[in-house]
């Protein structure tokens, strides 16, 4: 063989070889092509499939074609249907409550702003719509009345109470503190001490110096009773069955000594009291957290004895009587008649009341009406207000 024929032979084993290569590449090439294709095929197949399953699921669980009836504004969307997934994310009830929870759980936050979060579990409203009453502005000591507007309390109270005797009646009255006034230890940190200047502080210092004898601002009473327990349901600005004995007590402390020689207040005991929990109340309510933050409070037991009977009813006032075996305990006179400016202040202190006067008149409203004055000739009248509506006592709105 020539060295030509050689060299001929090694070009083209030379050619074969970069020929074989350039194919292995392409093939190389065009699997490796191939393989990226069907990853993104498989990734978007997949992420199809996850958002069909998100979609089914979610929709599932919040429950589309159903209202949004359950969410924390429902009477601003409860006609919404949920018809499709956007509607079901967005407004479902089902969907803010989870996130209202674990908001609350991680985070100690609520969903709105009519409510405080305090310590132990214990929520404060914010506003009043109802009686314009703020109570945030009230504890910094925003809403204090001026000279002018303390000189129209005065007047108020004055005025009422006279309207009262002149038909023979001697007219107390009894505010009860908010609960923020009670337990401002349980208000936020942030809020720091509540206010010397409150409404409530400056117009009961007011009567003090103008020498009025016939109202109790029950708010030292109820602070100085904490140490017997709890006063207060801790998501409703309310009073429970011990906190109400209490100021039952105070008011009986403010009568005349010729009463208070006739009657015998009622004793509590251990077992007279129960403490038990519920689903949270109308605070707990407004940030959707009614099954998360229960309601504590304390209730008298069915163990305790009723000694009255309502034995008359009628559209504005029911009239309670000792029950028979218990008429020499509970003295007929004198006839007192009691007014609320809450009826669940009427509900859990009537026991007590009842309890001690043998003919007590529950007046359905704070207006003076002298019909029902002539009709159930009470010789006393006890007006109790809430601290929000204490404003009562100086717009007229209790005068004849």
């Amino acid at each position: 063989m020539s060295t030509h024929e050689f060299d001929t032979t090694e070009a083209v084993d030379s050619s074969l070889n970069t020929t074989s290569d350039c194919h292995i590449e392409a093939v190389l090439l065009a699997n490796k092509h191939s393989r990226a294709l069907g990853v993104i095929i498989i990734v978007l197949f997949v992420g199809i499939l996850l958002s069909f399953l998100l979609n089914f699921g979610i929709s599932a669980y919040l429950g589309t074609g159903d209202t949004v009836e359950g969410y924390f504004d429902g009477e601003e969307h409860k006609d919404i249907v949920l018809s499709k997934f956007t509607d079901t994310f967005y407004l479902s009830g089902t969907l803010r409550k989870t996130i209202t929870h674990v908001d609350y759980y991680l985070f100690g936050r609520i969903p709105t702003n009519e409510v405080i979060l305090g310590d132990e579990k214990f929520l404060f409203p914010t506003y009043d719509e109802a009686n314009s009453y703020n109570y945030v502005a009230d504890y910094f000591g925003e809403m204090k009345p001026e000279p002018a507007k303390l000189e129209l309390y005065y007047q108020g109270i004055r005025n009422i109470t006279e309207a009262y005797e002149k038909l023979g009646v001697s007219c107390y009255f009894a505010v009860i503190p908010n609960a923020q006034t009670v337990y401002s230890e349980r208000m936020p940190e942030f809020m720091g001490e509540p206010s010397e200047d409150t409404r409530l502080r400056t117009i009961s210092g007011y009567f003090s110096k103008r020498g009025v004898n016939n109202y109790i601002d029950l708010s030292d009473n109820l602070i100085n009773s904490k140490s017997y327990g709890e006063l207060y349901n801790n998501t409703e600005d309310s009073l429970n069955s011990r906190g109400a004995y209490y100021a039952y007590l105070a008011v009986l402390e403010e009568l005349p000594s010729d009463v208070k020689r006739m009657i015998t207040p009622v004793v509590l005991n251990d077992e007279d009291l129960v403490q038990h929990s519920s689903t949270g109340k109308v605070l707990a309510r407004a940030a959707s957290l009614e099954n998360v933050i229960k309601n504590k409070t304390v209730s008298l037991s069915t163990d305790f004895v009723q000694k009255y009977q309502i034995l008359l009813s009628y559209d504005k006032y029911d009239m309670a009587f000792a029950k028979m075996q218990y008429r020499d305990d509970l003295p007929a006179l004198p006839r007192i008649e009691f007014s609320f400016s809450s009826d669940w202040d009427r509900i859990i202190m009537i026991d007590y009341l009842s309890n001690t006067f043998g003919t007590a008149i529950y007046h359905n409203s704070l207006d003076f009406d002298a019909d029902v004055i002539n009709e159930a000739s009470p010789t006393i009248h006890v007006i109790l207000l809430n601290e929000r509506n204490i404003y009562k006592l100086a717009d007229g709105s209790l005068l004849p």
